[in-house]
């Protein structure tokens, strides 16, 4: 019985001892580099700026996704996005939650 008992508050010990890693998914998006961004740009310029989109539809070629999710270990998940639309090339508005600051 001793044993049951000193092998079960064990497992119950060895189970509070869980490391839970941060999961970080998407494209990091710095506020220097989406301050950058403007009307009229084109897409190999954004593309040079922020890197390619995580989100990339071959169905919706006008529009652009870049998405970011922090799930830390701690705290509260956050996440960020930056849709870009395009017209014949070119930066013709955006929209989400990160967008350039004014100067």
């Amino acid at each position: 019985m001793k044993k049951l008992f000193c092998l079960s508050l064990l497992l119950v010990l060895a189970s509070a001892c869980v490391y839970t890693p941060s999961i970080q998914q998407g494209n990091i998006l710095q506020q220097e580099e989406v301050n950058k961004i403007e009307p009229g740009m084109t897409k190999s310029q954004i593309a040079f700026i922020l890197g390619k989109p995580a989100l990339n539809t071959n169905l919706e070629d006008s529009t652009w996704y870049y998405l970011y999710y922090l799930e830390p270990s701690s705290g509260e998940s956050r996440s960020k996005r930056l849709i870009l639309h395009f017209a014949d090339d070119k930066l013709e508005r955006m929209e989400g939650t990160i967008k350039p600051e004014k100067e």
